[in-house]
C-alpha cells in the first residue's frame, strides 16, 4: 500500500485558502479541516444565548460572535469556530479572536467526538476561558465547564425550569432561553 502524503499548511496560508475560498475552515496541526453546514436548531441556540447575553452584558469591555469567527488555540497550532463565544476585547486580533472567556459549541452527530474530547482538552488550557458549554439539539441537555481557579468542574442542566448561574460574568442564563422556540421531545418539554 502506498502513503500518500498530506499537505500541510502554515498559518498564513490558511488564512489566505479562507479568503479564497466559501464556507467555514478550522486550522488543526497544518491541516485544514471544513466544517459541516450547521442545522436551524444549532444556530438558533447559539443565537438564543447569544441575543440573551448580550442583552446583559452589552456594556461590559466584551464582544459577541456567533459562528464565523475563528478562535486562537493551542498557541497558534489551532484555530476554531465556536457556535458562539464571548471574548475580552483586547483579544480582537482583527482575522481571529484570543482571550475567550464563555465559549458554547452545540453538538450535532458529525461533531459530538471533537466537542466533547478535543475541544474541551484544547479549550479549557485557555487561561481567561471561565465556561464552556456542550449543548445537546436533540433534547434538554446542557454541559456546563467552569473553571474555579487551576480546577474545572462541569454540570448538568436537563429541566428547562433550571438557571445556570455564571459568577464570572454576574448573569444568570435560564435553561428554558436557550431551549426558546425549540421543538423538544416531549419527555425533554414536560418541565415548560
Amino acid at each position: 500500500m502506498e502513503t500518500i502524503a498530506v499537505k500541510t499548511y502554515t498559518v498564513e496560508e490558511y488564512f489566505a485558502f479562507c479568503e479564497q475560498n466559501t464556507g467555514r475552515f478550522e486550522y488543526v496541526n497544518g491541516e485544514i479541516i471544513e466544517m459541516s453546514g450547521e442545522s436551524v436548531t444549532a444556530n438558533q441556540i447559539a443565537g438564543n444565548i447569544h441575543f440573551y447575553l448580550r442583552g446583559l452584558l452589552e456594556d461590559q469591555p466584551f464582544i459577541f460572535v456567533q459562528n464565523a469567527v475563528k478562535l486562537q488555540v493551542k498557541g497558534g497550532k489551532a484555530f476554531r469556530i465556536p457556535d458562539f463565544f464571548i471574548f475580552h476585547e483586547s483579544g480582537n486580533q482583527k482575522k481571529y479572536a484570543t482571550e475567550p472567556i464563555f465559549i458554547v459549541e452545540v453538538l450535532s452527530e458529525s461533531s459530538i467526538n471533537t466537542d466533547r474530547v478535543t475541544k474541551l482538552a484544547e479549550y479549557t488550557q485557555i487561561p481567561t476561558l471561565q465556561y464552556y458549554l456542550i449543548i445537546e439539539q436533540e433534547e434538554c441537555l446542557v454541559e456546563v465547564f467552569n473553571r474555579e481557579g487551576k480546577r474545572w468542574y462541569v454540570d448538568f442542566y436537563s429541566d428547562l425550569k433550571e438557571t445556570i448561574d455564571f459568577p464570572a460574568l454576574n448573569v444568570k442564563l435560564p435553561v428554558s432561553v436557550i431551549y426558546k422556540k425549540i421543538n423538544l421531545p416531549a419527555a425533554s418539554s414536560s418541565s415548560e
